[in-house]
Parts: structure tokens; sequence; C-alpha cells
């Protein structure tokens, strides 16, 4: 019988004669093979993670009363409400796309973080009108109505992309979202149609398609 080649081990071998190779010895060249496989996926992940917290170990050092007198730029982006229409007093669950569309701008691009409860000038205003709007009115409510839209809306896996925290100041909360990039590009539907946002300067800015095909070729590669 005549020989055959072996990948594993890189050389030629006819099972039948003496010099084929043992089956142990393939075993724990397969068992060697998958071990470094797996060590390769193990540490890209821990790496990612590592990189992650360090990331937002960076922004929550970062002042509040210092990030809003800074104002609005391509990683910072301001709110007034969530959900709560200033202007005509009352729920208007338009707000919600709003900041929906800067979370996956930032998600799109490289993070930022988004104020909600402080406006375009940089005036905070707080969220006793989002609290009241909710079932659960308090911050644990505001978290989870951001969260659920989040979910609902961009992706489920896309919510341990975000991180909450809330601020006091001079006696009114804020909430500061800290985005993290996204792995993959983010949607977000409006309307009926797939809407893609990235940040461009200071402001999150709707692709068309030509502009997103492009841009997501060159962010994530195959």
């Amino acid at each position: 019988m005549g020989q055959f080649y072996c990948p594993i081990v890189g050389q030629n071998y006819c099972p039948l004669t003496k010099g084929s190779i043992p089956k142990k010895t393939v075993l724990y060249s397969i068992a060697g093979s998958l071990l470094g496989v797996l060590s390769t996926g193990i540490y890209s992940l821990l790496s990612r993670r590592q990189q992650y917290i360090q990331l937002l170990s960076e922004e929550l050092a970062k002042d509040i009363k210092v990030l809003i007198s800074q104002g609005e730029g391509p990683m910072v982006e301001f709110k007034s409400s969530f959900r709560w229409d200033i202007k005509q007093s009352k729920i208007n669950q338009a707000l919600e796309f709003v900041a929906l569309k800067t979370i996956a701008g930032f998600m799109n691009s490289d993070g930022g973080t988004l104020l909600i409860g402080v406006t375009d000038e940089g005036n905070i205003i707080g969220l006793e009108k989002d609290y009241q709007s909710l079932r659960k009115e308090n911050r644990d409510g505001f978290e989870q109505a951001v969260i659920t839209a989040v979910s609902v809306n961009l992706g489920t896996d896309l919510c341990q992309r975000i991180m909450i925290v809330f601020h006091s100041i001079d006696g009114l909360d804020i909430c500061r979202v800290i985005v993290m990039q996204s792995s993959r590009p983010v949607y977000i539907e409006h309307s009926g149609n797939q809407k893609f946002y990235a940040r461009t300067g200071g402001s999150t800015r709707e692709m068309n398609i030509k502009e997103a095909v492009e841009f997501i070729a060159a962010r994530w590669p195959k």
C-alpha cells in the first residue's frame, strides 16, 4: 500500500509499515492544534475585555462638571431629556429615537458619552420630568427604560456596549451613558426602514446606502 501525507506532522507515512505514526501521536497532535486555537481565542477575548475595562475607567475618571463645561464634540453629546417633551409638556416617544440615534452613531464610530438632562448649551435641567413619565420614577426606572430601548431598537447584544452612570449636580440628576464602539454595524429601524448613523465632527449623521456600504467595508473588513 502507498504512503499518505499527514498534514498534522508534515510527513508521509504508510499505515501498514513499522514506520507508521502511532495513534497516540496523531491524537496528541490534534489535541495540541485545538488547544492552540482555543488559547488564541481566549487571549483575544481577554484582550478585548481588558481594553473595554480600560476605556471605561478612563471615561469614569473624567470629572462630570469639566466634561459639561467643554461642551459637545465628536465624542460628547447633550440631550435635555430621554422621553419628556419640554416644549409640549408631554411624553414624546420620538425623543427616544433621537437619543438612540446618537448611541448608534457612537457605536458605529469610536464610542462616546451621551449626557441626558443637559441642554445643548450645557445647562443642567435634570431628569425629574423623565422620572415622572416612568412607571418606576427613579434612577432604576430610567436606566431600565434606556436599556430596554437599546435592546429593542439596536439589539440585545449591544446592551453590553453601554454603561449608565448617574450624577447629582446641585440637587439635579443627570444620566451619563458611556457608549463603546461596536464590533459589528449597528442599524436602527425608523418608519419601517433600517437607518445607519455615524459621528461626523460634533454631530450624528445618517449615511446613504453608498456611504454606509463603504464605511462598513472599511471599518469591519471581512
